[in-house]
């Protein structure tokens, strides 16, 4: 007790020590409450006579990364620019239930374009004795058909069979259609029938297209003696559900039918259809054009068209021929221009 008094009579009459005393008083408080001031008084003041090694581990001095050159600067920019534009990828997990699309540039394009004008090329027919027409794929993209013609010189004849193969769904379109093979996994679905009596007939297949659904290929038999030309045409359509195929005869019928209505007994002349392929409006219905042969210019007998069981036959223009026919099938372009 006796102490404090004197302590307190000492700061009474020492006014310039009071003042130090409540100065430091008042540091003191500016670095418990600042927490600033208290950081930069621990790192500039105790840290240089206390814990001196501690402290700079704990509290690293900040780095100066301006650059020093103008070619530092430059490739610092640079680099900033290039974080820039790079641009994360989308990250996209493929359903199954997707379905592919054909790649626009594939080599691949439509068969029966325009509508019923490609044909097999018999020109080296005598001379390879056997050739390979186009092989059409389905629209599925999973089957393709063909037709083999075979040439006897003895007889001056000439056979076909057409062949239905499956591709490989492993691989992509193209790689699959340029990769089948036409010995490896092939089935006659039709041949021509020959008498061993012909001489100078030649027989040919070659296919019209396949429906839009891919379970249809409608082909034409074309018969011909080789001193007077084309005979006949027959249209033709096998069912892959049933396995069988069809001949539409009726179509044939019903023209001469029509016509000879209208005192035109087509029997007496040589005339003949062109199937030019699928209905688009019906695609169960094959559209044919018919001609009769008068010398320089044929005969127009009208469009008409038929359904591929055969069952009804109509006429569907006597002049016009601008009907809408599906183009379902395809094919490699490289075999189109051959």
């Amino acid at each position: 007790m006796l102490g404090r008094q004197k302590w307190l009579k000492w700061l009474q009459t020492n006014k310039v020590q009071r003042a130090f005393v409540c100065f430091f008083a008042a540091f003191l408080c500016l670095g418990v409450f600042n927490t600033a001031f208290a950081f930069d008084f621990e790192r500039d003041v105790a840290s240089k006579f206390f814990w001196t090694q501690s402290y700079k581990k704990a509290h690293p001095k900040p780095k100066n990364n301006m650059p020093k050159t103008m070619q530092e600067y430059y490739r610092e920019v640079n680099k900033a620019a290039a974080k820039n534009m790079e641009i994360p990828s989308p990250k996209f997990e493929k359903d199954n239930k997707l379905v592919d699309l054909p790649d626009p540039e594939l080599l691949l394009r439509k068969y029966n374009n325009p509508p019923g004008a490609v044909d097999i090329n018999l020109n080296s027919l005598k001379k390879k004795r056997q050739i390979n027409s186009i092989g059409v794929v389905s629209p599925q993209y999973d089957k393709m058909v063909y037709s083999t013609v075979f040439y006897y010189p003895s007889t001056k004849t000439a056979s076909s069979e057409l062949y239905l193969l499956n591709l490989d769904l492993n691989k992509n379109i193209q790689t699959r259609i340029e990769d089948a093979h036409v010995n490896r996994g092939k089935s006659t679905i039709y041949r021509t029938q020959m008498d061993s009596l012909d001489l100078d007939i030649q027989k040919t297949l070659t296919v019209i297209d396949w429906s839009i659904d891919g379970k249809r290929i409608a082909f034409k038999e074309k018969i011909s003696f080789t001193p007077e030309g084309l005979w006949q045409t027959n249209l033709i359509v096998y069912n892959l559900e049933t396995g069988r195929s069809k001949v539409l005869s009726e179509v044939r019928g019903a023209i001469e039918y029509y016509w000879r209505q209208h005192n035109l007994n087509l029997k007496d002349y040589r005339w003949d259809i062109y199937p030019v392929g699928w209905d688009s409006i019906n695609p169960d219905r094959i559209i044919v054009f018919a001609y009769a042969a008068t010398g320089a210019k044929p005969k127009y007998l009208g469009a008409w068209s038929v359904d591929y069981m055969g069952d009804r036959a109509m006429l569907m223009s006597l002049t016009s021929t601008d009907f809408i026919v599906s183009q379902n099938g395809t094919c490699l372009k490289t075999e189109l221009k051959n």
